[in-house]
């Protein structure tokens, strides 16, 4: 008789060269794979499914993981590199400014159509420390009066909303209704932002991405399948520090 995931759940699969980590829900009805942005593997699978079943399902999906795979090492490999000098373009909100060095401000600021930059940060030890903080400070006055309208309409409200580095991940929908996000949203399009933003929301309802999932997400959000494939090419070209 096969195992069954309640009685012996397995941290990990392996099959050929493929590594998944398994999480097992009691919400979940179906099973699932995520291909994260990093290129890592996750496995979701309900309580109680038989392991043979889930193993054979895997090996099925094998080549579809493994085109998945082949997306990302292109997406990764064009990760952009920034140098902290003048004329160096960083994005905001969708638009590419031009990095100014100058004395006339502390630290880092937008004013003038640029993002500025003191030399002392420039040229010190962690210049991409200092835009990163940069970044999420404006995530944090930004972010939160993006979101409450939709909360409004969904209605759903997070307890708690940080910004912080998700490594490749936009956004989780964290325990005890805490919404998190990436600082680097702020490089992209407003309207890529907000699909995140119902994206993690309807999280908070629905942790998988079954067809309920994407039908709550389609409710307050028709064209997300259009935000989807825009994140899909221009969250590959975001600086992520």
């Amino acid at each position: 008789m096969p195992a069954t995931l309640n009685t012996h759940p397995p941290e990990r699969l392996h099959l050929e060269e493929l590594v998944f980590s398994v999480r097992v829900s009691s919400r979940r009805k179906t099973a699932g794979i995520t291909v994260d942005r990093d290129g890592s593997l996750i496995l979701h699978v309900p309580e109680g499914i038989e392991w043979a079943r889930v193993q054979e399902w895997v090996r099925r999906k094998r080549h579809w993981v493994r085109d998945k795979l082949a997306d990302k090492d292109v997406l990764i490999s064009r990760q952009p590199r920034r140098e902290f000098v003048s004329g160096e373009g960083f994005d905001y909100l969708g638009r590419r400014y031009r990095l100014k060095v100058t004395d006339q401000v502390a630290g880092v600021h937008f004013n003038g159509g640029r993002i500025r930059m003191n030399p002392s940060v420039a040229n010190g030890p962690d210049p991409a420390g200092a835009l990163v903080a940069w970044y999420r400070d404006r995530a944090e006055r930004w972010v939160l009066p993006r979101l409450t309208p939709w909360c409004e309409r969904m209605g759903l409200r997070p307890e708690q909303v940080c910004v912080r580095d998700l490594g490749h991940r936009w956004g989780s929908a964290g325990r005890g209704g805490r919404l998190n996000l990436h600082w680097a949203l702020m490089q992209l399009p407003p309207t890529i932002v907000d699909y995140v933003l119902v994206h993690e929301l309807a999280h908070m309802e629905v942790p998988d991405h079954s067809p309920e999932f994407w039908d709550r997400v389609r409710t307050v959000m028709p064209d997300y399948e259009r935000q989807r494939e825009r994140l899909a090419v221009l969250g590959g070209q975001a600086w992520l520090g």
